[in-house]
């Protein structure tokens, strides 16, 4: 555009240059009413300079015009197609923040159902492992507030357990007994809700004395009917409760050897003797 401008007042001033000289020789030619026998031809000849001259020079002037013009509705028409893509883009990225927001709305609400469907087991769990007490899991949120524009959350989640006969509700005054039970309680509750296919406990019950080690054992009972369990473990209570055993052993020879045993067909194989 600015060239286009810049051309535009080039040939304007062409014209107005040729008017005046064109105005010049007329008042000339009126004032002195020359004869054609008066004129030199060396007037005729520079007269017909001059007007070459003008006459290239708006050629010119016009050549560099269209040329220019040609390239400005080229850019305008880019300039059109980019626009469109952009409008384009803009109403994608609109349509794509609404559909973030609705998933984030239906994760959220889906978040909360799941907790809700883990609190009912967990507390069922929770009973079964302290004879007794409460517990549940709450969502908490933390606020960071980056400006005055922008502030982050961040949602967290946090187990309150109130045991029976103890006014106890954060897992920091839980022994390693109760926090084992606390978080197998929490462990079983989730299989439960969204069972996986299988499940590898190691060392679980480590912690565990005979009395709670049964209800373990119970526990994992009622876990494998919908879920195939591998346990590491060295406790009696948990494997009398498993339907297969794997063992290491050694013999004299120092040689280790894997053993294993159907505790099913080894009930009935003692029981017929």
């Amino acid at each position: 555009e600015e060239k286009i401008s810049f051309q535009k007042e080039e040939i304007n001033r062409d014209f107005e240059e040729a008017e005046a000289v064109l105005k010049e020789k007329i008042m000339i030619g009126i004032c002195s009413t020359p004869s054609v026998e008066h004129i030199s031809r060396q007037e005729i000849e520079q007269e017909r300079r001059e007007t070459e001259r003008l006459k290239i020079r708006f050629e010119e002037s016009g050549s560099v015009g269209e040329e220019l013009i040609k390239e400005y509705k080229e850019i305008k028409e880019r300039d059109e197609f980019l626009s469109k893509e952009l409008q384009d883009l803009k109403k994608t990225a609109e349509t794509l923040k609404d559909l973030i927001g609705q998933l984030g709305e239906k994760l959220a609400e889906e978040f909360k159902n799941g907790i809700t469907l883990i609190n009912g087991e967990f507390q069922k769990f929770f009973e079964l492992m302290f004879d007794g007490g409460n517990a549940e899991l709450k969502i908490s949120k933390s606020s960071e507030t980056f400006n005055d524009e922008q502030q982050k959350e961040e949602t967290g989640i946090e187990i309150q357990v109130n045991l029976p006969r103890k006014k106890i509700r954060s897992l920091d005054m839980l022994s390693g007994g109760e926090r084992v039970l606390t978080s197998m309680a929490l462990l079983f509750a989730v299989s439960q809700v969204n069972p996986p296919p299988f499940l590898v406990l190691d060392e679980t019950d480590a912690a565990l004395d005979e009395a709670n080690s049964r209800k373990y054992a119970k526990m994992l009972e009622n876990l494998s009917e919908r879920t195939q369990l591998i346990v590491v473990t060295h406790n009696r209570e948990t494997m009398k409760s498993a339907k297969v055993l794997y063992g290491v052993t050694a013999n004299t020879d120092g040689i280790s050897r894997l053993l294993s045993v159907k505790l099913g067909e080894a009930e009935e194989l003692v029981a017929s003797r």
